[in-house]
């Protein structure tokens, strides 16, 4: 099987891998690549998600307005996120920030070299009872993984999950070679899911895809889907996933 072949469409996910890379452009990111893995255009997905490449010292080509929620995670390098002239956030590889839907922003890689990162783009669901979020930012080292009722999965939380005024979670979950999901899931939350290290087969809807680091998956609401780690060792991939919300 080629590799180009591994890229699919089927009926309620997709599965993108580097071979299907399409570098876009956005004016925010002038010459900057941007590869658009999953916009609104793919009914019925509410997000936007997106590999961004910034060359050493590039970044934003102008300050990037509010209006949607906005969460980073760096793949490679270094880049520095700024929200005011005295807010600058600087994130390594495994960093990561959330940015509330007023707020602003702009991005520069490191002189160092070349910076890769994730951008996850939403419109932000209110609810009547919580006020939105605070921007926050850290590390995927910041706590350890925590155990799960499968031996051998564990996760690790980036955002709140115990607070309703987060309308999604970004999650990092981790399986041992050869230890998978303990059902196959079918729920009303849509996911964008980015692997980060090994490889596995994904169950989506009635079929199974060999799936390994540096491949996107989206997967809409009610998409049957498992996951099953490769014998060859650990596997990790960056999960979102809305939440606190019912879709009206």
């Amino acid at each position: 099987m080629t590799e180009r072949s591994r890229g699919a469409l089927g009926r309620g996910y997709t599965v993108v891998t580097p071979a299907n890379h399409y570098p876009s452009r956005l004016p925010e990111f002038g010459d900057q690549p941007v590869v658009k893995l999953v916009t609104p255009r793919l009914a019925p997905s509410r997000i936007g998600e997106y590999l961004v490449v910034l060359d050493a010292g590039g970044g934003t080509a102008r300050r990037v307005g509010a209006g949607y929620e906005r969460f980073f995670y760096v793949l490679d390098g270094t880049v520095t996120l700024s929200t005011a002239a005295s807010e600058r956030r600087v994130l390594n590889a495994g960093g990561f920030a959330y940015l509330p839907s007023d707020m602003a922003y702009e991005l520069q890689a490191g002189d160092g070299g070349q910076a890769r990162l994730l951008i996850v783009k939403r419109i932000y669901e209110s609810h009547a009872a919580h006020d939105a979020p605070a921007a926050l930012s850290g590390h995927r080292d910041d706590e350890s993984f925590a155990e799960t009722a499968v031996p051998g999965f564990t996760r690790r939380e980036l955002l709140p999950v115990d607070d309703p005024s987060f309308d999604f979670v970004m999650s990092l979950l981790r399986f041992d070679a050869g230890v998978g999901l303990d059902k196959i899931e079918v729920h009303d939350e849509e996911h964008g899911l980015w692997m980060t290290e090994g490889a596995g087969t994904y169950v989506l809807g009635a079929d199974e895809h060999e799936v390994r680091a540096e491949d996107f998956i989206y997967m809409a609401p009610y998409c049957p889907q498992g996951f099953t780690a490769s014998a060859d060792g650990p596997a990790e991939y960056l999960l979102y996933k809305d939440t606190w919300r019912d879709g009206f």
